[in-house]
């Protein structure tokens, strides 16, 4: 009994290495699988649990780029491989590297020319009367300053003989007060006094029928007027503010005290005009519309959604759409602050020089706004083909054609989708699909389509 007891002791002591070598070979393959086999730092040590988040965090973050590959590879086309260089010379297949060019970005934007509201003016006479003479027709070139028209203002004639009238109590008011005052002390104090409010009320009466001239656009020098005569003052005031140039080319023996000038307020041409010699004219109706047609408004509608993309500043090209031309450089001016409530656009306002005159108010046309310029690839036209297949036209989503990207060989090309930007008559952009650099197929890329659909379909040489 004793003897198998011994045995069996012996028995177990002898497998107790093996027990501890299995125990030390398990920690060790449990601590790799917590560290990922990589020594922890001494952190990593004291805090395992955030170290194992992170780890968990990175295998989460392969996994995922591990799909997109996967997904990638899924959603690529199958390369074409073409037996010798021989057959792809005779297909006409050349290649070129993708080129890279600086391309303006544009927002679009439907709008007309219109007058310059600050050079854009309804001139009325500024007292009702009847046309004596009319100077400037439609169409006609003014100058700043020079007379429209001549008005018979019976409101005129009156002022002007107040005024004469008033300038005469002036002068006779101020002689006796100068009598008095030099009497000395003679004269009682109330006498002077009586005097002296006379002619300050004369003189207020004066600079009253002053000012009422001056309402009528009619400047009256009253230190001028109180050295002439009575003859000369009534001449003076017969012909004021009717200029010299145009006195000559009237009879001065039928000018009357009544004879209102208009005036050009700036340079312009004369669009518009409603009066005749022998009309009745009044304020409240225009008798010439007078603009400067050297500058001029392009008033645009911009969409609601191009608005954000806008600044003053930014250059206008406006191409008219009944002369088929385009009009001069232009820059916004004035983006409005609401929309309008009918069309939902934004009115925006650019400046525009017409110095020769080609430009016509309410002309339509198109305009393009530079809002943004960078360098993107570009590919000759005949390079692109179109993707025919629904399939892949639900696959790739912003694609609608392929360029064929030379692969490792000279035979071997890989279908590429790409997205289509602005296109011209050699050249099309190309937002998405391929980089600058990169060797395609130009002439003879439609041998490589054919070729794509008879791999695809399980077709023979």
């Amino acid at each position: 009994m004793f003897t198998r007891l011994r045995s069996l002791s012996s028995m177990l002591l002898g497998l107790v290495p093996t027990v501890l070598t299995l125990a030390l070979l398990g920690a060790i393959a449990w601590w790799g699988y917590i560290w990922d086999w990589k020594i922890p730092t001494l952190p990593e040590l004291l805090n395992p649990s955030a170290e194992r988040s992170r780890a968990e965090k990175e295998n989460e973050g392969n996994d995922e780029k591990k799909t997109e590959e996967r997904q990638s590879a899924d959603n690529s086309l199958p390369t074409i491989h073409l037996s010798s260089e021989e057959k792809l010379k005779a297909a006409g297949v050349t290649t070129k590297p993708v080129e890279e060019r600086l391309i303006d970005e544009f927002v679009t934007a439907h709008g007309h020319v219109d007058f310059d509201q600050n050079r854009y003016a309804h001139l009325s006479t500024r007292a009702s009367g009847t046309a004596s003479s009319v100077f400037k027709q439609m169409g006609d070139e003014v100058k700043k300053g020079d007379v429209l028209a001549l008005i018979a203002c019976p409101e005129l004639a009156r002022l002007k003989f107040d005024l004469q009238q008033t300038l005469l109590t002036v002068q006779t008011r101020q002689v006796d007060y100068d009598r008095l005052k030099m009497a000395g002390t003679s004269t009682a104090l109330k006498d002077l006094k009586n005097a002296e409010f006379a002619l300050r009320d004369a003189r207020i009466a004066l600079s009253k029928n002053q000012q009422s001239l001056q309402n009528l656009g009619l400047n009256v020098s009253l230190d001028g007027l109180t050295a002439l005569s009575d003859e000369q003052v009534a001449s003076r005031l017969r012909t004021l503010g009717i200029p010299d140039s145009l006195l000559q080319r009237l009879d001065e023996s039928k000018l009357t005290n009544n004879l209102l000038p208009m005036y050009a307020p700036f340079d312009g041409m004369v669009v518009h005009r409603d009066i005749v010699k022998g009309e009745m004219v009044d304020p409240t109706k225009p008798q010439f519309i007078l603009a400067d047609l050297s500058q001029l408004w392009i008033c645009l509608h911009a969409r609601l959604e191009d608005v954000g993309r806008l600044r003053e500043g930014m250059e206008v090209a406006f191409h008219l759409d009944g002369p088929n031309e385009d009009a001069p450089p232009a820059k916004i001016k004035w983006i409005s602050a609401e929309v309008d409530e009918k069309t939902r656009t934004v009115a925006v306002r650019a400046d525009v020089s017409n110095p020769k005159g080609r430009l016509r108010p309410n002309s339509f046309g198109d305009a393009r706004i530079l809002v943004d310029r960078k360098k993107l690839p570009i590919v000759p036209n005949e390079a692109l083909q179109a993707i025919v297949s629904h399939e892949d036209l639900q696959r790739f989503d912003k694609a609608s054609h392929v360029v064929f990207v030379e692969g490792a060989s000279p035979t071997e090309f890989q279908p590429r989708p790409v997205q289509l930007g602005p296109r011209y008559e050699k050249y099309t952009v190309i937002l998405s699909g391929i980089k600058a650099g990169e060797t395609i197929a130009v002439s003879g890329s439609h041998v490589l389509l054919s070729e794509m659909q008879r791999e695809r379909i399980g077709g023979d040489d």
